[in-house]
């Protein structure tokens, strides 16, 4: 216990977005940190592969968890004079930056991890609430009601 009394301790706070916009931006912050490291593995010379958990049956009927990769789509792409553009997108939408443009011209591939690093100190600080609320507001599910008596079809 000696050890321990020389740590400082204190209690962790927990982070549960609030409010639609904190979930938006967590959502996107997410998403873009996942760039990141795809960048960062693609400048390193390394493949980027982000695994998940998947339930499966082996051939004499047990169930067991295995991971499997997940396909991360880049969004960026080079244009015909060779520079870099980088998209962000929220879910399948392409966020307007400013005044509609889509695109954020970085230059060569070296500089993009430093770009989406400004991009997310960007959707922390709030600059981009107002494209993330148009964006998901064209994504709301409309509720259908359901028929009991037709054996729960619509």
């Amino acid at each position: 216990m000696a050890h321990l009394e020389s740590l400082k301790v204190v209690a962790k706070p927990n982070f549960n977005p609030t409010t639609a916009e904190e979930r938006r931006r967590h959502k996107l912050i997410v998403k873009l940190q996942e760039q990141l490291c795809l960048a960062e593995a693609q400048l390193g010379g390394s493949p980027y592969k982000r695994m998940r958990w998947v339930d499966t049956v082996d051939g004499q009927g047990e169930p067991h968890r295995v991971q499997r990769p997940v396909r991360v789509k880049q969004w960026w792409c080079k244009n015909v004079a060779g520079s870099v553009l980088l998209t962000v997108r929220y879910g399948a939408k392409l966020l307007p930056i400013a005044n509609g443009m889509t695109a954020i011209e970085v230059g060569s591939l070296a500089e993009l991890p430093n770009t989406i690093t400004t991009v997310i100190q960007a959707v922390d600080a709030g600059e981009l609430d107002t494209e993330l609320a148009a964006a998901s507001k064209d994504r709301q599910f409309v509720k259908t009601k359901v028929d009991k008596r037709a054996g729960g079809k619509k």
